[in-house]
């Protein structure tokens, strides 16, 4: 059988609030309120909207430093930044002339 978790919002007794919902085959077997302790059976409550999955941490503090080849660095289009980068350095410098001659 499926069993699994998922956090649902849950009318019970004329209240909508945020639920952690058992459900086993499918099927909704108990809620456990947000905050509160103990269950409820699902009998008593009703399913309103599911809720986003829970975050998840992205670093995890037992994982261990994937194995992954280190991607060489790309070399395509070096020169093109490097003579842009100087191109805008002459005119940087040289522009209070070029505006001077342009009077």
């Amino acid at each position: 059988m499926d069993d699994r978790r998922e956090y649902w919002w849950v009318r019970h007794e004329a209240r909508i609030q945020p639920a952690e919902v058992g459900f086993v085959g499918g099927i909704p077997v108990s809620f456990r309120f947000i905050g509160m302790t103990g269950s409820v059976p699902a009998a008593s409550a009703e399913l309103i909207e599911r809720l986003p999955s829970p975050p998840v941490p992205l670093i995890s503090p037992h994982a261990e430093p994937s194995q992954q080849p280190q991607a060489q660095p790309q070399r395509r289009g070096s020169w093109l930044w490097f003579i842009g980068v100087l191109l805008l350095i002459l005119v940087a410098q040289c522009s209070g002339q070029l505006f001077d001659m342009l009077k």
